[in-house]
């Protein structure tokens, strides 16, 4: 989804996204063939309180299975399908770690190149096309490789296992080289040398190769070259074969793009990849692929509450600062995760639409109904409060119970939800996606100037606490002219750590940034968006140097008294929302300020 990604920016239906659009593009020539039910079957071995997903090559799901216990033999029997050719069996960890429920755990491996699993360089979660109406697996073994990553292996390669050169995936000893850092870092053993690749940001290793940065961290690669180690005698890392859909392998790194946070393996995570693949599902209606529907999942979080009330930062002080305490606040107040409707599949429209958590602590454990969309013409989830359409009184319903969420279950970016929606001909199909990263703090804007030198700082020390126990501080007289530039001194937005990674939080780089006027006639300025160049990827925080972001905004003659709407700035005080979008896919997240035309 992806950073964490793709994990920036509609849930409601496809493998493994969060919550965005759902549209369906113009259906392609069908592909004949005959369609029937199929059962795969396997025992699982360790893999207790999880959920097995069988997963369709282009990303639908097929069929899912929960695992009571330690030692569980599964049927996953599909509705009527063309073929089960590249069909893969997926984890999600349904009871682990709290925060590692309901997460994005692993894929089962059912072949490999040469005579072990434990020694090869490659392996396959595919299936071949079958015949027969029953596949059998046989029995897989759980590896667990970090608190809430890992993999399945079949104990006997699976006959009909697919270990053709363009469906293998690159591994170390076995283990899918994407497991562990859900496809972020990749690390590939071959022969005498290894080869690690990193995103851009991270800690270069090894070290002073032609990537390396002089403060020790990976810059873009060179173009036309991603994610490919350039320095003689490390080796080579391929990329992957052109699937986009969500059940495709972009990278061969063995996570499927649905659950992969850099599903391209260009070293940019997918949040701040303009380029990365639009998450599609190519689906199957029993008898041919038929179209294809866009799926992606993301959570907005605003804070746009006057004297900054909410705000809270990495670099931020006292109430502002980003805690886990204050974080959980925060969310469960006011994050909402977006879907956005399916309204028609393989040419018949949707009559129903369902949606459900895979043990996401937060979700509904079971298939709810989506009733109307709200005013946005999309499903906005209040997650803390278990509403939809939780700001619009006249179409608001339930959904699910409220939750609070404590420093210790904070949301998730690999977090799976699965949408089932009915269709007019009677036919039912199933969809699962993550977020792939969640904003989990806002933009800070703590100085501003209308000549870029004489700078006027806020002082977040000289907070006071708020009748509900939130920090407030006295807001800023900003004054500006129609034609004066005003410059702006922000703290980027900041995601947790995905597991893998050192660092609390990361600072979200290669990030848009844009006003937002919603009560004048403008709503977002798009003349004044500016892409983050100076911070390409995302970084670790950094405490000492606090890296912040310059804004320049020329309101007056950019955002007003300009087609299409030529609205007009009135003297006095307005309401500006410093938003912060993802270059690739995901949501938002922003930061009130009042600024006065005089």
């Amino acid at each position: 989804m992806g950073v964490l990604s793709r994990r920036s920016a509609s849930v409601v239906m496809a493998v493994c996204a969060a919550v965005s659009i759902i549209g369906i593009t113009p259906v392609r020539a069908a592909v004949k063939a005959a369609g029937k039910s199929f059962q795969v079957t396997a025992t699982m071995k360790g893999a207790q309180n999880m959920t097995v997903l069988l997963v369709s090559a282009k990303g639908q799901t097929l069929a899912s299975a929960k695992v009571t216990k330690s030692n569980q033999k599964i049927t996953l029997k599909t509705a009527s399908v063309s073929t089960t050719a590249g069909a893969t069996m997926q984890m999600v960890a349904s009871s682990a770690a709290a925060k590692g429920k309901g997460a994005y755990y692993g894929p089962v491996v059912v072949g490999w190149s040469g005579t072990k699993s434990s020694t090869a360089s490659k392996v396959t979660s595919k299936l071949k096309k079958s015949t027969a109406s029953t596949i059998a697996i046989g029995t897989v073994q759980v590896k667990k490789v970090t608190a809430m990553q890992g993999y399945a292996v079949a104990l006997a390669k699976a006959k009909l296992a697919d270990t053709t050169t363009g469906s293998l995936a690159k591994a170390s000893k076995g283990k899918p080289v994407g497991v562990g850092t859900y496809g972020k870092t990749q690390t590939v053993s071959s022969g005498d040398f290894t080869v690690t690749v990193a995103a851009v940001g991270d800690p270069c290793q090894p070290a002073n190769t032609q990537t390396c940065g002089p403060d020790g961290r990976e810059l873009a690669p060179p173009t036309g070259q991603p994610g490919q180690p350039t320095q003689p005698g490390q080796g080579t890392v391929s990329s992957a074969a052109s699937d986009d859909t969500l059940g495709g392998d972009k990278d061969d790194d063995g996570i499927p793009n649905a659950f992969d946070v850099n599903d391209d393996g260009d070293a940019i995570v997918d949040s701040a990849d303009p380029s990365t693949p639009t998450p599609q599902v190519s689906v199957d209606n029993g008898t041919s692929a038929c179209g294809e529907v866009n799926f992606r999942i993301f959570t907005n979080y605003k804070a746009t509450q006057p004297r900054f009330a909410g705000t809270i930062n990495a670099y931020g002080v006292g109430g502002f600062k980003a805690t886990p305490d204050n974080i959980a606040s925060t969310i469960t107040k006011s994050m909402s995760m977006v879907f956005s409707p399916i309204t028609s599949v393989c040419g018949s429209n949707v009559t129903k639409t369902y949606l459900k958590g895979n043990g996401a602590p937060y979700a509904p454990a079971d298939f709810v109904e989506l009733r109307n969309t709200c005013n946005t013409g999309d499903y906005q989830w209040s997650i803390g409060q278990g509403k939809m359409c939780g700001g619009d009184a006249a179409k608001q319903y339930d959904f699910g119970s409220a939750y609070t969420f404590t420093g210790a279950d904070l949301p998730n970016g690999q977090h799976t939800f699965t949408a089932k929606v009915e269709t007019a001909d009677g036919k039912s199909y199933e969809f699962t996606a993550s977020p792939g990263f969640v904003f989990v703090t806002h933009p800070m804007f703590f100085a501003w100037s209308t000549d870029g030198t004489n700078y006027t700082n806020i002082d977040y020390t000289q907070s006071q606490t708020g009748p509900d126990g939130v920090a407030l501080v006295s807001e800023p007289s900003i004054t500006v002219a129609q034609s004066q530039t005003l410059w702006l001194k922000a703290y980027r937005p900041q995601r947790l750590a995905i597991e893998g990674e050192t660092a609390a939080f990361y600072d979200l780089g290669g990030f848009s940034f844009v006003p937002d006027i919603p009560n004048a006639g403008v709503g977002q300025c798009d003349a004044l968006k500016t892409v983050d160049t100076a911070m390409a990827s995302d970084q670790a925080v950094d405490e000492t140097v606090k890296p912040s972001v310059t804004l320049q905004w020329a309101i007056g003659t950019k955002c007003f008294g300009v087609p299409p709407r030529n609205a007009t700035w009135t003297p006095g005080g307005s309401d500006f929302d410093i938003q912060v979008l993802p270059s690739g896919p995901g949501g938002n997240s922003a930061q009130k300020i009042r600024i006065t035309l005089g």
